[in-house]
C-alpha cells in the first residue's frame, strides 16, 4: 500500500524514530508499503532547519536526499493541480505545507502517516 509521510514523520523517522507510534513504525518497516515523500515536506524541512527550529545532522541539501535514499522513499512533486487543490481546500488547517500534503493524499487516494489528527477533517485517512 502507498502512504504519504507528513513532514514530522519524515524528520522523526530520520532522527528520532522513538517519537513514532508503534503503528507508524510498523508501516514504515513493512517493505510491501511504498512511502511517498512530498517536495512540500522537503521544503518545510529545509525551512524549519533554516529558522533553527530543528537540528539536522547535515545541511538539508545533503540530509534530505540521503534520508530519501536510505529509507527508499518515493519522492513526489507538487504540480499545478495539487497547488490549486491545496489553495481551495476549506480553512480547517492554515498551514500551507499540511494543505499541500492533504491535497496530494486526496489526489492520490492514499493515507498520510501523521500525528496531526485535524487532517481527517479534510476526508483524508490519517494513520498514526
Amino acid at each position: 500500500m502507498k502512504y504519504l509521510l507528513d513532514t514530522h514523520t519524515f524528520i522523526w523517522l530520520a532522527a528520532k524514530p522513538d517519537c513514532l507510534s508503534g503503528t507508524a513504525l510498523e508501516l514504515v518497516a513493512d517493505t510491501q508499503n511504498e512511502l511517498l515523500f512530498s517536495a512540500a515536506s522537503a521544503w518545510e524541512t529545509a525551512l524549519l532547519w533554516k529558522l533553527d527550529r530543528i537540528e539536522l545532522t547535515r545541511e538539508p541539501v545533503f540530509f534530505i536526499p540521503e534520508v530519501i535514499a536510505s529509507l527508499s522513499l518515493t519522492p513526489t512533486s507538487i504540480n499545478f493541480a495539487t497547488a490549486i487543490a491545496a489553495a481551495t481546500l476549506p480553512f480547517i488547517h492554515r498551514d500551507p505545507f499540511d494543505r499541500l500534503l492533504v491535497a496530494t493524499a486526496l489526489q492520490k487516494k492514499i493515507p498520510i502517516i501523521s500525528k496531526d489528527r485535524i487532517l481527517v477533517e479534510y476526508g483524508v485517512e490519517v494513520v498514526w
